[in-house]
């Protein structure tokens, strides 16, 4: 192999990351390109990962959704080898809505055409007649904003809900849980969201018939999806390391000369306050001392951390935070995902094809598992297996037991979940995701000035990830996946320009005789099952 390679570390393990090494793999091989990926757990899929729990029962991040227009991510997993389809179970073109104003259930079934989506509301049973009739004129009469046919940008800074009342929407329609599932759709919207983020995802979407399709992955997203995209990188000649937290960028000037890295502390396995009813990592991630590594044997490095991890490096560096588009960075936002995922012994009577809206509390929405989750389904210890979804901003210090009995209380009011109580609870799992890579960004009003765009002032410094400025512009997998092959596209052309003129130095163990730290992580092999 040749030694003139141009060399791109990637760092992270999220979609973003993922497309990024394979998209530069793909398109520049590896005889032109030493593409190496750098992850800090054990679990590839970053905010969209799942693992294992002690019993080997299935926990995920959160319940994540594959929409029809998905296609940059369903073209990664097929020429990763994974079998798309047969992986997908279907919503069957429904969404469920509880509405507490009348206590029922109702349907919000989507429809194929582009501009029937923006009137799916028309149809749907939760509304009264005098406002099925003001959907329609409202939406008329913001025609141009819904189909981005006009400048959305000056809508950042007001709240979507504020936009929707001030251009004709009755108060009564945004008090629907139909209107807050559409605000709160991502699950990472705890209150009032940038209505330029909202029209933006409407706009992109709402043209799209496929959209009224959406589908869920029939087990752990990372075994399904991220780790065979992970081996297919290494099929092209990528190399995979874990255990590696990035925790300082070293400038010199305008470029990138080096990266110290750290062992995290075993995603807390050894750590004294471990629970296992909870999920690792609640808080900060920690790191084990004198394992730290110095690598400058790049030409480019692509981070594709969550703006809340990439403002934890650097700390007390404040010429790098001077920087005005890192500094910038430091003002937006995250928000912590919440789960609670129960296996019961009785089942819900009532086939919902889809996720349940409108519950109370911070677990808004529930889904059943049993008849999705292939080794689930046919089972006969679990009736149902619940997963409730939501996040937690404003309960952070809500109970487990508080959280079990909200949920509880919660779908004891839906038809078909009459047997589903405390005595059936075969096991039941909080899952709480608190540390600075696990948050979900939070697209407030007035945070679009303050998001980077994938080239930074650094030289060979990128950003990639549904934070970063890029053709979609709203947080999703799809948009992850797409901003990281944006992204790998802007280094391919950059290194095609003339011969990569980085550091020419090797990753090495900090040399203790020059800053009193030794040590290098074992990294996992990629064989060895993720716990």
């Amino acid at each position: 192999m040749s030694d003139d390679r141009v060399r791109v570390l990637v760092v992270g393990s999220g979609p973003a990351a993922l497309a990024a090494a394979a998209r530069l793999l793909e398109a520049g091989g590896s005889e032109r390109y030493y593409v190496r990926l750098w992850t800090m757990g054990h679990h590839f899929g970053g905010k969209a990962s799942s693992w294992r729990d002690r019993e080997g029962r299935l926990v995920d991040h959160g319940q994540h959704v594959i929409i029809g227009w998905y296609e940059e991510m369903k073209a990664l997993l097929a020429r990763a080898g994974v079998d798309v389809d047969a992986s997908l179970v279907s919503n069957e073109g429904h969404t469920f809505v509880y509405e507490p104003r009348d206590g029922q259930v109702h349907d919000l079934s989507l429809v194929r055409s582009p501009v029937a989506m923006l009137f799916r509301g028309i149809g749907y049973s939760g509304l009264t007649d005098d406002e099925k009739w003001n959907v329609v004129k409202f939406v008329l009469s913001n025609f141009r904003a819904f189909f981005g046919l006009q400048d959305l940008e000056p809508f950042d800074d007001v709240c979507f809900t504020t936009w929707c009342l001030s251009n004709g929407l009755e108060p009564s329609i945004v008090q629907t849980s139909a209107f807050r599932m559409s605000r709160t759709g991502q699950l990472n919207w705890p209150g009032e969201i940038s209505a330029y983020s909202m029209l933006k995802a409407i706009s992109e979407v709402g043209g799209d018939y496929r959209t009224s399709k959406y589908a869920f992955c029939d087990g752990g997203m990372s075994e399904r999806f991220w780790e065979p995209i992970a081996r297919y990188i290494t099929r092209l000649g990528g190399e995979v390391t874990m255990m590696r937290k990035l925790v300082r960028l070293n400038l010199e000037g305008a470029r990138l000369e080096s990266a110290v890295f750290a062992e995290p502390d075993s995603m807390g396995h050894d750590l004294p306050s471990f629970d296992e009813n909870r999920a690792r990592f609640e808080g900060h991630v920690p790191t084990k001392p004198d394992r730290e590594i110095l690598a400058d044997d790049f030409d480019h490095l692509i981070s594709t951390l969550p703006a809340t991890a990439f403002q934890e490096l650097n700390a007390g560096d404040e010429t790098f935070w001077r920087i005005p588009e890192f500094g910038a960075i430091r003002n937006l936002g995250g928000i912590a995902p919440l789960a609670l995922q129960i296996w019961h012994r009785e089942p819900v009577t009532v086939r919902y094809s889809s996720v349940i809206a409108g519950l109370d509390g911070p677990l808004g929405f529930v889904l059943d598992n049993k008849h999705i989750v292939r080794e689930y389904r046919y089972d006969p210890r679990y009736g149902s297996v619940l997963y409730f979804v939501g996040q937690e901003t404003g309960c952070e210090d809500w109970t487990d037991a508080r959280l079990l009995d909200t949920c509880l209380e919660n779908v004891a009011k839906l038809p078909g979940f009459e047997r589903i109580d405390r005595t059936g609870i075969i096991h039941h799992q909080v899952v709480r995701h608190r540390s600075a890579d696990k948050l979900y960004f939070d697209t407030e009003p007035g945070i679009q000035r303050f998001r980077p765009q994938p080239k930074t002032p650094v030289s060979n410094l990128w950003l990639a990830g549904d934070w970063v400025r890029s053709e979609l512009d709203f947080p999703c997998m799809e948009a992850a996946i797409r901003s990281g092959q944006a992204t790998a596209d802007l280094v391919l052309s950059a290194s095609s320009r003339g011969p990569p003129t980085g550091a020419a130095g090797r990753a090495r163990d900090r040399d203790p005789d020059r800053d009193g730290h030794s040590g290098r992580p074992q990294p996992r092999s990629l064989a060895e099952p993720a716990r």
